[in-house]
């Protein structure tokens, strides 16, 4: 039987979000959209001009514990079905731990890994009834470490150990749970970087350039598909290579200077 999709993409104002939303909606998916940034939602609703697809954009905070079950609802009323979650909400903010305040390491927590996790709450048991669901969330090569990133890292590690979690539970009832984890990806976010910081993190790419958008959007639309249904558990790492090369806090080398 061949099934639309039908769901919900968190942090759908941002670069990778509005990607995937947008990429979703052109192959006829039917989506709600949120994102605390009310205005972005607005402005990627209006860039599908298919015939086919439909985003509806409803502002949300993922620090909002009744985010999800407002959103679940919501899915129900507009489209009658929910099969798809798509968590891509994210906040960034760099500290060495000595340096960290309390609260900044609870906020990355809360958005990065708390929030997602209970609207996959809200979200599982619907799916579990219709026997059917995909689920995709948005994790980071920061799950490896990244110097300077504890907080961040941590956030998404657990986001990484909870979809391993999931898809266990899940798998029996014809859901699968993945992850993807995104390298250097052309962003608003990505090009506030120091120029020279720039440069040494693509130097360090095996394919020799940053990722884009719909790098990430193509790979999510494979992942929440219906012949996609093999792959449970896993985490993807959508880097150019970066996670089997040197890491930032490396010194880049030349090729020549590479060894066997």
């Amino acid at each position: 039987m061949s099934r639309g999709i039908v769901g919900i993409v968190t942090g759908a104002a941002g670069g990778i979000g509005s990607a995937i939303a947008l990429r979703l909606a052109s192959q006829g998916a039917r989506l709600l959209i949120t994102d605390l940034d009310e205005r972005g939602l607005e402005r990627v609703a209006a860039e599908h001009h298919g015939t086919q697809g439909r985003l509806v954009p409803v502002a949300g905070d993922m620090q909002d514990a009744r985010l999800g079950a407002r959103l679940v609802d919501r899915a129900l009323n507009e489209f009658g079905a929910l099969n798809v979650l798509v968590n891509c909400s994210g906040w960034l903010k760099d500290h060495r731990v000595a340096d960290m305040p309390l609260d900044t390491f609870q906020r990355l927590l809360d958005i990065n890994f708390a929030g997602p996790l209970r609207l996959l709450d809200a979200v599982l048991p619907q799916m579990k009834r219709d026997g059917y669901g995909r689920v995709v969330s948005l994790a980071s090569r920061a799950w490896l470490g990244n110097f300077g990133s504890s907080g961040y890292s941590a956030a998404k590690g657990a986001v990484v150990g909870a979809t391993r979690s999931l898809a266990l539970a899940y798998a029996p009832h014809g859901i699968t749970v993945n992850c993807i984890a995104p390298g250097f990806i052309d962003t608003p976010m990505s090009r506030s970087m120091p120029p020279h910081i720039v440069e040494r993190v693509i130097d360090s790419i095996p394919v020799g350039r940053a990722g884009t958008v719909d790098d990430v959007g193509a790979f999510v639309a494979f992942l929440v598909g219906q012949d996609s249904g093999y792959i449970t558990g896993q985490t993807f790492l959508s880097c150019g290579g970066r996670s089997i090369s040197e890491p930032i806090a490396g010194s880049p080398r030349t090729p020549k200077e590479q060894t066997a």
